[in-house]
């Protein structure tokens, strides 16, 4: 979030420090409002209308990115059959979507 907001910071301004986001962070200042009650908003609305939101956690993300992307298609109506998971599909696209991976993109 530091790197995203320095990025979005008007040229003339000086770059945040670090310390200083953290502190803004912490006392609910930011772009957007405080981000805790953004993400409550979202984790709210998706209890109220999970067919239209679908929350992810990032800690699920990184424990299980495979089980996520299956979630995501089937929240998107688009569920892998099994022949395209027998032939790997879904590890291919967790593969290519990979920080890794498109860190290395050209």
């Amino acid at each position: 979030m530091w790197l995203f907001s320095n990025k979005m910071r008007p040229k003339e301004e000086p770059p945040l420090s670090l310390e200083e986001a953290f502190e803004m962070f912490c006392e609910g200042v930011s772009n957007h409002g405080p981000f805790w009650d953004h993400v409550l908003g979202y984790w709210k609305a998706s209890l109220e209308s999970p067919d239209k939101i679908l929350f992810l956690k990032y800690e699920e993300l990184k424990r299980g990115p495979t089980v996520c992307v299956k979630k995501m298609a089937q929240f998107l109506g688009q569920p892998f059959s099994a022949e395209e998971e027998n032939q790997g599909v879904v590890d291919e696209i967790v593969r290519m979507c990979s920080f890794d991976n498109l860190s290395n993109w050209k």
